[in-house]
């Protein structure tokens, strides 16, 4: 087992012995979920056809992408859950994809295992809204087996209107024919430039996207909504995927729902607690979202945490010392002042580059987009950051390594002709991410915003007088206006008397969900309990704490909870050299071979909570990728 330096990552395979295995991290973070999801459909062009599983009201296991253990199924399920008369006969397919517990019957017709030490399945969804669940469990779920232990089936689903589940929200032709790649080739990530929060408002060169040019572009697609969006357009809603998500329940033939959610999965788990406070086991909800702020479609109260966790990176550099931070200077507030520098030449003079095979420039709202997609996985990305940023503020100023891990693949077209209707064209245009998933999923659930640019402009305002980070973010709020009118689900209250207690779970230097978020939302579900991780990055996905891996553990296989007030930590440093808060050792040893540094407390560890650390390492790395690529197909 090994795991080698940021900035690359791993492909996990699963062997028959429940050993993990890792090979090589061979793929740059800024395109590893690209990679992941093109190497997906590649298992399945030889091996495994989505569009050949047909979709039945049973759950129909069918083995998938082998040689991981993995069973693929489309679930049946109504268009509409809440049409009680039952006049439609219109439906959706959900895609599934699961890790089969050891302990679960063997049969892949088979939903329920008949082995005692079986406890059932639990669902993940790993945020967007828009992310797709098969493709992050399929790489994953390995990782999440280990952690919670063998007694699960572990299982991801797309989310209706998502990737492979039908109807798909698209408005563009399919990824890879061309349309949306045109309609979608500006490359400031969303970053608006001007605002009182700006700090370079004033500055002469390229800091973004005009206020008005990012509202002219999302009334623009929302009129393509309008135009191709079907009948379908108001079903694909959070409440829908709630109903979606007891259906996937009763058809494994149980009665209450396991559920682990992140980041936009806590508005889907808050929100099923919500509809159905009785149908549900366990749930965790991780990078807690303010459900009230999501349904108003404000999502301006999300970054409040970012300053914090930037202060983190530098204060972590610069305690790290020279040897071990690329990036270090002799205080923090220097290497905040060298990045600043840095921004302020790629705005006066930003970089071409071509290496042969991939090219463009390197500017502001790239790196800057770049340096806060780190935020999320501080401890599997901030070294190679570091790097980057260390040659980039170099006299010579190369680029290299930030193009490196921020540079999205050149596109080419997936066919031309007769060849975009054979069969690997038809395959791969359904697995593929949609990125008008996230609008057509979010703006259906918020309440409508005024659609003129005078009001998007009033928004920004306010919303950039109270953060730096509203340049990065508000777009999303921005996106919704004149979405087409369709039927609004449920937009709250959100909270409940459940009959079993949830658990959250906060980072104290979120730079997506703040803390605050999810003191907030576990007032709202008596009895509920917030584990906190005083720690950088967005969910617990991005930590190393067997602390938190312990807990989350005990509460999906005993329904115990943490004590009122506990407090976890990561088990290694963000910066080879530096110990986490907690330790007590005067030596450390990286994650078998990782950039991170473990504390030692009383000798070796055992080898199950070393092979749960080593998952916790390798899920980091899959987080990185899988926020990576979701982040940078926001629009």
């Amino acid at each position: 087992m090994h795991f080698l330096l940021p900035g690359q990552w791993a492909k996990p395979l699963l062997a028959a012995a429940s050993l993990l295995l890792l090979t090589e991290f061979t793929v740059a973070v800024g395109a590893s979920f690209s990679s992941l999801e093109a190497r997906a459909s590649n298992t399945s062009s030889q091996q495994f056809y989505w569009i050949d599983v047909e979709p039945t009201e049973n759950l129909v296991w069918h083995p998938c992408y082998q040689p991981l253990r993995r069973e693929c199924a489309r679930l049946l399920v109504p268009l509409d859950h809440l049409d009680q008369s039952n006049s439609s006969s219109k439906t959706a397919a959900i895609a599934l994809i699961r890790v089969p517990s050891p302990y679960t019957n063997s049969s892949f017709n088979s939903t329920n295992g008949t082995d005692p030490r079986y406890r059932g399945p639990i669902l993940f969804n790993p945020g967007g809204p828009g992310g797709g669940g098969v493709d992050f469990i399929n790489e994953a779920g390995d990782f999440f087996a280990t952690i919670i232990g063998p007694e699960f089936d572990i299982v991801g689903f797309d989310p209706r209107g998502v990737q492979r589940s039908t109807p798909k929200i698209q408005f563009w032709d399919a990824p890879g024919h061309g349309e949306r790649e045109v309609w979608n080739s500006d490359s400031s990530l969303g970053f608006i430039r001007g605002g009182p929060g700006d700090s370079f408002r004033n500055s002469t060169g390229e800091t973004g996207n005009s206020l008005e040019w990012t509202w002219a572009y999302a009334r623009t697609s929302n009129l393509q909504a309008k135009a191709r969006g079907g009948d379908w357009l108001g079903y694909m809603t959070t409440e829908q995927t709630s109903y979606d998500m007891l259906s996937i329940v009763n058809a494994y033939g149980q009665e209450k729902l396991m559920y682990w959610g992140i980041s936009y999965g806590t508005v889907l788990g808050a929100t099923f607690a919500s509809l159905f406070p009785d149908k549900f086991e366990r749930i965790i909800l991780d990078g807690v979202v303010d459900s009230d702020n999501y349904y108003s479609t404000l999502w301006n109260n999300s970054v409040i945490d970012t300053p914090k966790t930037m202060d983190i990176f530098f204060e972590s550099c610069h305690a790290a010392g020279e040897s071990a931070c690329p990036f270090w200077a002799p205080s923090p507030s220097l290497i905040k002042a060298n990045l600043t520098r840095i921004y302020q030449e790629l705005i006066d003079n930003p970089i071409p580059y071509s290496n042969g095979t991939s090219y463009g420039f390197v500017d502001y709202p790239r790196v800057r987009g770049q340096v806060f997609l780190s935020l999320y996985s501080p401890y599997t990305s901030w070294f190679s950051l570091a790097q980057a940023l260390r040659d980039l503020g170099s006299p010579q100023r190369d680029p290299t390594r930030m193009w490196e891990i921020m540079a999205t693949p050149i596109f080419h077209c997936s066919c031309s002709g007769s060849t975009c209707d054979d069969k690997e064209t038809r395959e791969q245009d359904l697995e593929a991410p949609n990125m008008e998933a996230r609008t057509g999923i979010s703006c259906s659930d918020g309440v409508d915003i005024p659609d003129d640019v005078a009001s998007a402009r009033i928004y920004y305002e306010d919303f950039s007088s109270q953060s730096e980070w509203a340049n990065g973010w508000a777009q999303l709020h921005i996106a919704c206006a004149g979405w087409p009118k369709v039927k609004k689900g449920f937009q709250g209250p959100v909270g409940a008397n459940t009959s079993s207690p949830m658990l959250f779970i906060g980072n104290t230097a979120d730079p997506a969900t703040s803390i605050v978020s999810a003191r907030m939302m576990v007032a709202r579900f008596p009895g509920s309990r917030l584990l906190t991780l005083d720690t950088p990055g967005h969910s617990s996905f991005g930590v190393i704490s067997n602390c938190t891996h312990t807990h989350v553990r005990e509460y999906f296989v005993s329904g115990n909870l943490p004590a009122e007030g506990t407090v976890c930590n990561s088990d290694i440093a963000p910066f080879p050299g530096l110990l986490g808060s907690n330790s007590t050792a005067s030596s450390v040893d990286p994650p078998t071979g990782g950039a991170g540094v473990l504390r030692r407390v009383d000798g070796e560890e055992e080898d199950e909570a070393r092979r749960v650390r080593d998952a916790g390492y390798a899920l980091g790395k899959v987080w990185e990728g899988y926020s990576t690529s979701l982040l940078r197909r926001r629009r």
